[in-house]
């Protein structure tokens, strides 16, 4: 669910809470409520406070979790991106070398292909977790790292 939708949604359930706290009042002045009645009010009106509060919270602390990430998420990301950079030149220069190398030398290379393709696979990964943190962050600097390196991006 969308940071949008859990605010109307909080909104609409504190809403709701002080409706009925108003709808207890005026009922109560017009006439004598049993315990029950009044119990009924009470505890219908403290769900629906505090199942919005618990929503406001929710959201509220998730957006401070985010604020305080952002700085770190971003030279994080830009060394995971330069080590990105320097696993898939790696894996060219492995390429370039394959080609010119006797067959003898043709299972070392393919070992260390292995490897480099492991490790930019969890480099890849690592990016997309930083992702769901901050996902504009990641969006933004990955634009810049597009810019950059002539418009390639190493997904």
């Amino acid at each position: 669910m969308n940071k949008n939708k859990q605010t109307i949604i909080a909104v609409v359930l504190i809403a709701a809470s002080i409706a009925v706290a108003v709808i207890f009042v005026i009922t109560a002045l017009k006439e004598t409520l049993t315990q029950l009645e009044i119990v009924f009010f009470q505890a219908i009106t403290l769900f629906l406070g505090l199942l919005g509060s618990f929503v406001f919270g929710r959201q509220s602390a998730m957006q401070s979790a985010r604020e305080t990430i952002r700085p770190h998420a971003r030279s994080a990301f830009r060394r995971l991106l330069s080590l990105f950079n320097s696993l898939s030149r790696l894996a060219t220069a492995i390429e370039n070398a394959r080609s010119s190398k006797p067959m003898k030398d043709q299972p070392v290379l393919d070992k260390l292909e292995a490897i480099v393709t492991e490790q930019i696979a969890t480099a890849d990964d690592a990016l997309e977790d930083w992702r769901d943190i901050v996902p504009e962050e990641v969006d933004e600097i990955r634009e810049k790292f597009k810019e950059t390196n002539g418009g390639e991006d190493n997904e």
